[in-house]
């Protein structure tokens, strides 16, 4: 049972409900700007539901896109490759959205696609109420604009600190690393990828760079929620231990003999107003106010090396972020 007897401050209200269908006409018109004559590829997997494919479809045909829709068999853990037949036609495609109980961000397939110029969302969320609730219905062209300053406060940046009131105390370098996602679900150009719901800045740390303790709370990719926090152990970019509740047994099984999984693959940084915790990491890493950490894969495009079959995210709450000795976020308030 989900242990939430410490709720964080600053609960986002329940946003309004907003037509699936209208949402799905903003995301292929003003958020990934599909055009008449472009190719649109949309995967929806087993755990996804069809509902969601079946509106961005039409919305793709309104829009005057030559589109087609995908319906793949669910991977076993987010992460996980798509069939050779799917990454090619994630490759080939102007634009992509992908709607997958498990996530297709992290994949070789996704770099791929982003390197042939494919853009759009290659994580979005499973559910019809996640689409027509909360982080979805947010205006994601004004969280971009507080996602650029984000960014730019993080780009040339060496040192950063991370510490939560629940424990975690990291160091690591994000030397030379640039943030990927930050384009809040707006991506227009040639190769711009991001995922649903937009509201986060995120990079990978330098390899080997971090230390300290992580703490992750209430839930986690793959393993939803959580009964108590897991204390992540971490000596030069690996996680050496993991203890907590039932999950830290589970995450064990998760990576053991995954090669990569223990890599501190991602620092995030949530900013959406209107997104809501649950036991769903794909909507809830992105509320205003949070952090969240990832181990395993940072390749595929996302900037780092290393290539894993993981990429599994925990939530930090009112986190503190010092880069190169300056705050950036303190007690969940951004510094700007």
């Amino acid at each position: 049972m989900w242990n939430a007897t410490r709720i964080p401050p600053n609960a986002p209200e329940s946003a309004r409900e907003v037509p699936l269908d209208e949402v799905a006409e903003r995301v292929i018109e003003s958020y990934l700007g599909v055009c008449a004559g472009e190719s649109l590829v949309i995967i929806v997997d087993d755990g996804a539901d069809l509902q969601i494919g079946n509106s961005l479809y039409a919305a793709g045909l309104a829009a005057g896109a030559d589109a087609a829709l995908v319906r793949i068999p669910m991977r076993p853990h987010s992460g996980a490759e798509p069939s050779s037949a799917v990454a090619a036609a994630m490759a080939g495609a102007d634009v992509v959205v992908s709607v997958t109980k498990r996530s297709l961000y992290h994949t070789r397939a996704t770099g791929e696609a982003k390197a042939a110029g494919t853009r759009g969302a290659m994580n979005a969320p499973s559910t019809v109420d996640a689409w027509t609730h909360g982080a979805m219905t947010a205006d994601h062209h004004e969280i971009r604009k507080t996602a650029e300053r984000v960014a730019d406060r993080l780009r040339g940046a060496d040192r950063i600190h991370v510490t939560s009131p629940a424990g975690t105390d990291l160091e690591m370098s994000i030397l030379g690393r640039d943030p990927k996602a930050w384009l809040t679900a707006i991506c227009r150009n040639p190769g711009e990828i991001s995922a649903y719901p937009g509201g986060e800045v995120s990079l990978p740390p330098l390899e080997g760079t971090t230390n300290g303790v992580m703490v992750l709370e209430y839930v986690m990719t793959d393993l939803g929620a959580l009964y108590e926090p897991l204390r992540l152990e971490v000596v030069d970019g690996l996680v050496t231990t993991i203890t907590g509740g039932p999950e830290a047994e589970q995450l064990e099984q998760l990576i053991e003999g995954v090669e990569g999984a223990r890599n501190i693959g991602e620092l995030g940084i949530g900013l959406n107003p209107l997104a809501r915790l649950s036991a769903d990491i794909t909507e809830s890493k992105k509320r205003a106010g949070t952090a969240h950490m990832a181990i395993g894969d940072n390749a595929g495009g996302y900037g780092g090396v290393v290539e894993c079959d993981l990429h599994l995210d925990g939530m930090l709450f009112e986190p503190t972020i010092i880069v190169d000795g300056e705050p950036l976020m303190v007690d969940g308030e951004l510094q700007l």
